[in-house]
């Protein structure tokens, strides 16, 4: 096999949303598994639809995700569009521009080449004459196309004009997708279709066919709607006298309620996700999952990125729609949090608690942070377990003490007993805490589990949070004590 060449090639025109960054993991995967070569091209020929900052985003984002781009846009380039930020990366490579919009040239070269051939030919109609055209057809109950007009008439170059490929209209276009097997045309679904506009950008038949060429790209992976486009596509390298690429046509990404994840319904960003705490090795390998398989017979669902690399093919790829599940999603990201070494568990917590402004003493948080990571499936919930540490004042859920057996006279008892054995503790440790309370519960005549509520609730104000005794012994004797007071004072008489 050749250099494996796969490349990443989105349109500026809003923020990637997950789903399209798939696109981006199976290609940087197949590259990387065969040894190969990843690549961003930045679609920018729709200027009037760009999105400022929509570029520093993939870059960024990609980064984040931990994917290693082989060749892209240089600092220059990004800084020509106006993507001008200090640490923006220097990719570069042998094969650029690796911007759409700086390669113009190069498409009026292969234009002109093409009109030379005698496969596209200048065309000068005006949007009246076309959209007359059209009606008059569809009065007609005629499929609307262009009618080739322009075919014979041998426009100048110094007139405006657009570029039209001549498409055949007789004739069987196939080609096997590398994950739909053969797919097979009769007759070509488009009518000669315009390759170069009047402004001298290109339309996105010509510059994919072009830029792939020219970088050599192996494998193009796509969405499945860029399917219908593919019998031009092969007759336009078929023109040229190129080799086209393997192509494979992606299934579509839904969301929860069936529909297609896109810009326009609000899909989920990376950048989101990793606001609402989630890893990105796991977004990475849920994602990947998405219309991927390692294979028959496998059940495995948590792979480091080394291992879906080795294990990643474009067999494995399924025809069928795939599901964006959140719930799935947030139970993965537990399972890769528990999996962090501890202190590395404290150091991505951080950012969230001082987000929340949980200020706590580090060595307490070190202390409950094994129990905490046990818990949480999202970084942004470390807040919530840990915040009773802080020294203010308590907002308690003190309906939720009472029920099996607790009202307001059982709590206060509870309370009352436990601040007497926990005031005698000469250590305050787990064990001795433990103990204590658990020989408070039998003699209030309770199971420990109501008992132990009401002291939940009391010292930390919620029901949830690490283990009770760990987080007496963190908080200490003295603020342990001064809270069951407080909550003494709260109940009713």
């Amino acid at each position: 096999m050749t250099e494996v060449r796969t490349r990443f090639a989105p349109s500026p025109t809003g923020f990637q949303h997950i789903g399209g960054f798939r696109t981006a993991f199976f290609a940087y995967l197949l590259a990387k598994h065969y040894g190969g070569k990843f690549l961003l091209r930045v679609e920018d020929t729709d200027r009037e639809r760009f999105v400022p900052g929509s570029i520093r985003f993939l870059i960024e984002e990609l980064s984040w995700f931990g994917i290693q781009i082989d060749e892209g846009p240089t600092k220059e380039e990004l800084h020509t569009y106006g993507e001008d930020w200090d640490d923006a990366p220097g990719l570069g490579g042998p094969c650029g521009p690796y911007m759409q919009s700086l390669r113009l040239p190069k498409y009026k070269e292969a234009a002109e080449l093409l009109i030379e051939k005698g496969f596209a030919y200048r065309c000068d109609c005006t949007p009246e004459m076309l959209e007359r055209e059209r009606n008059e057809q569809m009065a007609r109950k005629e499929l609307p196309g262009y009618s080739g007009y322009c075919r014979t008439r041998n426009v100048p170059a110094d007139k405006p004009h657009v570029v039209r490929f001549k498409v055949p209209q007789k004739r069987t276009v196939s080609f096997n997708d590398a994950i739909r097997g053969k797919v097979q045309w009769d007759s070509i679904p488009h009518r000669d279709t315009v390759l170069l506009k009047s402004d001298g950008f290109p339309t996105y038949h010509l510059a994919v066919v072009v830029d792939d060429h020219d970088m050599k790209i192996s494998h193009a992976l796509r969405g499945i709607e860029w399917l219908s486009s593919t019998p031009i596509h092969l007759l336009l390298y078929e023109a040229f006298g190129w080799e086209p690429p393997v192509f494979a046509h992606l299934p579509v990404v839904n969301g929860p309620d069936g529909k297609k994840l896109s810009k326009r319904n609000n899909a989920a960003k990376s950048s989101d996700l990793r606001e609402q705490g989630y890893l990105a090795e796991a977004v990475l390998n849920f994602v990947t999952l998405i219309g991927w398989a390692p294979g028959e017979g496998s059940d495995q669902e948590i792979f480091t990125r080394e291992e879906l690399i080795q294990k990643f093919t474009l067999d494995g790829i399924n025809e069928s729609s795939g599901v964006f599940d959140p719930v799935k999603l947030a139970w993965m990201n537990g399972l890769y949090i528990r999996k962090l070494p501890v202190q590395e568990f404290i150091e991505r917590s951080k950012p969230f608690l001082e987000k929340e402004g949980v200020v706590i003493p580090e060595h307490e948080f070190a202390a409950l942070a094994p129990h905490v990571q046990e818990r949480v499936k999202v970084l942004t919930e470390v807040g919530a377990m840990v915040d009773f540490l802080m020294d203010r004042p308590l907002q308690r859920q003190m309906d939720a003490m009472f029920g099996k057996g607790v009202d307001a006279s059982k709590a206060r008892e509870i309370l009352t007993l436990s601040l007497e054995r926990l005031n005698t503790l000469p250590e305050f440790k787990t064990e001795a805490i433990d103990q204590a309370l658990r020989a408070v519960a039998t003699e209030v005549g309770l199971k420990p589990g109501p008992a132990f509520v009401a002291l939940r609730i009391a010292v930390t104000g919620k029901t949830i949070t690490p283990p009770l005794f760990e987080s007496f012994a963190v908080l200490g004797k003295d603020r342990v004590l001064s809270r069951i007071r407080e909550t003494l004072e709260l109940l009713p008489q």
